[in-house]
């Protein structure tokens, strides 16, 4: 047999220095102000972490790219994760400032038991607000969702990085419920008006119904914070308000809270007629309606396009049928997401869609939904068989309700 072949040398050295960097804890954590646009006052920080100066991996897109390559980027978003945690607690951060902390996108969402002690330490003496991007949530749903709620249990807001890059961000505003959306304002600066109001039209709409915070980072000049404040944000960062640096002694706290956390059912122990049916009224229909009711969503969500979400639920991937396969396979070339649930159901049932397969346990395998959500428009529609010959259904165009149905199919989609 020839020698097996060997690793490139400088992906050998990439992953050196990644174990380098992980066995020494060799991370920088710097923080940039947040500020109040109203008050003028700071508020808090974003941690935003580095690699050993002087260093191919200085830069945090390098260190963490060459984290990814080595397999080993949960331990190094681990170890970012406590360091910032533990240089705001050090500076004595206290509440209502906030600290935002990323976790990257496509690391695996587990917490070591650790990390977590440290996150109730922190939540007990600030607000710490955990910034994930929609990219994950269209890649991993499962992951992602799970890792919110169980953030949300240890005390944090949530904060939804980039919205406005991509129609899928605005369409995973009302999914995810987040607590702040964070606009980058140097994105957006070049999109042409009419897809800028569009992002502002979804946004203010967003924060008006939900009580979410508005965040606009990358702010270099006064008039930009002006047009900040215009587009309807409360919170700003950037380099008019100062660079990222250490934090040595954290000023005195603000004198109001700017970030407050909602309470959100967590979508792994819940299922949509569980959500929709409590406090409604439970109608009895015949199957025939019900099919027309579940085509009638689907063709509002087609109406939207890129910004809408739609999953359903057919109880057992029998019921996928040829002709629900072709449909959904037209629909997720049009939508942001289109996903099905069942068991049995394949990881891509149809072109495109994402499949999520349900034990037998799983309450939801009884039951039968569609949900959509988009910046505007949502609707759900979920129906049981209790075996009489006419399904129980409810039909909601409540806008929680439908985002959290839409949540928990979702959570059981693992990618």
């Amino acid at each position: 047999m020839p020698p097996a072949a060997q690793p490139p040398r400088s992906s050998r050295r990439t992953r050196e220095a990644v174990g380098d960097v992980l066995a020494h804890g060799a991370v920088e954590i710097g923080f940039q102000a947040v500020v109040d646009l109203v008050s003028q006052q700071p508020v808090g920080f974003e941690a935003l972490a580095r690699g050993p100066k002087g260093t191919e991996l200085e830069a945090p897109g390098a260190l963490f790219a060459a984290a990814r390559d080595a397999g080993r980027l949960d331990e190094l978003d681990w170890l970012c994760q406590r360091e910032a945690l533990r240089a705001a607690l050090r500076a004595g951060v206290r509440a209502p400032s906030v600290l935002f902390v990323n976790v990257e996108a496509d690391a695996s969402g587990f917490l070591p038991l650790d990390l977590r002690a440290l996150y109730a330490r922190a939540t007990a003496q600030m607000v710490v607000a955990v910034e994930v991007t929609e990219r994950a949530l269209t890649h991993r749903p499962a992951a992602l969702l799970g890792r919110v709620a169980d953030m949300r249990a240890l005390g944090c807001t949530i904060a939804l990085d980039d919205v406005g890059t991509a129609p899928d961000s605005l369409a995973m505003m009302a999914v995810l419920a987040p607590d702040v959306v964070k606009l980058d304002l140097a994105e957006l600066a070049g999109r042409p008006e009419r897809e800028l109001a569009e992002v502002v039209d979804a946004v203010a709409a967003h924060a008006e119904r939900a009580g979410t915070t508005v965040l606009v980072e990358r702010i270099e000049t006064e008039e930009e914070a002006r047009l900040a404040a215009t587009i309807g944000a409360r919170l700003a960062q950037g380099w008019l308000f100062g660079p990222r640096e250490p934090l040595v002694t954290a000023p005195a706290p603000p004198a109001e809270r700017t970030v407050h956390a909602s309470r959100q059912a967590d979508p792994r122990d819940v299922t949509p007629f569980q959500l929709v049916a409590e406090g409604r009224e439970v109608r009895r229909a015949s199957r025939e309606l019900l099919v027309g009711l579940s085509r009638h969503l689907e063709e509002q969500a087609r109406a939207v396009g890129r910004g809408a979400v739609l999953v359903g639920g057919f109880e057992d991937d029998a019921h996928f049928d040829a002709d629900a396969r072709e449909r959904y396979a037209r629909l997720a070339e049009e939508l942001a997401f289109c996903g099905a649930v069942g068991t049995g159901m394949a990881p891509e049932p149809a072109p495109g869609v994402h499949g999520g397969r349900l034990h037998a346990s799983d309450p939801l395998a009884r039951e039968w939904t569609v949900a959509l959500v988009s910046a505007h428009a949502c609707a759900a529609l979920s129906a049981h068989d209790p075996g009489t010959g006419e399904y129980e259904y409810v039909l909601t165009h409540d806008r929680a309700l439908a985002a959290a149905a839409t949540a928990a199919l979702m959570a059981r989609i693992p990618s």
